[in-house]
């Protein structure tokens, strides 16, 4: 692996464009083997957008900068909300109540309104966007949110949200 600042962004930008290749020519619901089993290439490659965003804030702060979101945070929102059955599973805690109980309510960047879940799901999260996918990427503590969960399906969510594979716990 380079030293070089320079080199390790080549190499990263050399990496993301093979990546990239690869995955245009595949239909984006054929099956890629990653982790804990396959998944389809659309997750696979909303997985990567994650990781890289995720990790992209931990780069800012090291260097003590502020990131600027997007609405592209969507993408890692979504994933989130879809990753629950596995964070709870891949953490031995079963959750007090069906996920299908409940919705999210985020506010977007830009102000837009994005929901997951049923309309009458009785628990809900509530708050921005980018602090639920602060949470679901373990970037921040959910008490450190705006976030407002309603219900002990939602408390207990705030406290398991993971979407990535593993956090060593």
């Amino acid at each position: 692996m380079p030293d070089d600042p320079a080199e390790v962004l080549d190499n990263w930008r050399g990496s993301r464009a093979a990546s990239f290749e690869a995955m245009a020519g595949l239909d984006p619901k054929s099956p890629v083997i990653w982790g804990d089993g396959p998944m389809t290439c659309r997750s696979f490659a909303t997985a990567r957008l994650m990781e890289t965003w995720a990790h992209g804030l931990d780069c800012f702060t090291t260097l003590g900068a502020e990131p600027v979101d997007t609405d592209r945070l969507r993408h890692v929102a979504h994933l989130g909300f879809r990753a629950l059955p596995y964070a709870f599973r891949s953490q031995g805690i079963t959750p007090p109540a069906s996920l299908s109980e409940l919705r999210l309510e985020l506010t977007s960047p830009s102000g837009q309104f994005w929901t997951y879940g049923e309309n009458s799901a009785p628990q809900t999260i509530t708050g921005s966007a980018a602090h639920w996918c602060r949470v679901a990427t373990r970037r921040m503590a959910a008490e450190d949110s705006d976030l407002l969960a309603t219900g002990p399906l939602a408390r207990s969510v705030l406290s398991t949200a993971r979407a990535y594979l593993s956090d060593g716990a």
